[in-house]
């Protein structure tokens, strides 16, 4: 039996090698083992999925292609951590490149801005006070006056 269980790991380590290959990974030295994460994500979701559908009764035909299609979600973005982030090219001619200016300064505080905004909230027309007064009275005050 180990003889078996050897074989078996050997054949996936193989089979993961070959992905990093066609994803153009190098490793360097570290295991082929990690890509063993996006796929138990995938398992474990589908799993979980599978089994709240099954629980809560719902029709198998709902929750599977949804558990499915979830699972590749997660074991993507598993995948999507793993990959090493691309090097962009030395002559890149893009809009972000490095900063040559230097960075510009912050802008003055002025409190003269503030105080004439402060200055205006406190002039108030008297015809604006009338309305504000209309509105501070006691709930049922004016409902007196027509009685």
């Amino acid at each position: 039996m180990p003889r078996h269980a050897e074989a078996v790991s050997k054949r996936v380590a193989d089979q993961f090698r070959r992905l990093d290959r066609r994803l153009h990974i190098d490793r360097s030295g570290r295991s082929e083992w990690v890509w063993a994460i996006p796929v138990l994500g995938f398992v474990l979701w589908v799993a979980t999925l599978v089994v709240v559908g099954v629980m809560k009764g719902v029709w198998a035909a709902e929750y599977i292609p949804t558990a499915i299609i979830e699972g590749l979600v997660v074991g993507g973005l598993f995948v999507a951590c793993i990959v090493p982030e691309a090097a962009p090219p030395e002559n890149d001619q893009g809009d972000r490149g490095p900063e040559t200016e230097p960075p510009s300064s912050p802008l003055q505080f002025d409190p003269t801005v503030w105080l004439a905004v402060l200055a205006d909230l406190d002039t108030v027309p008297a015809d604006e006070d009338a309305k504000d007064e209309v509105l501070r009275e006691p709930v049922g005050a004016s409902l007196a006056q027509f009685r």
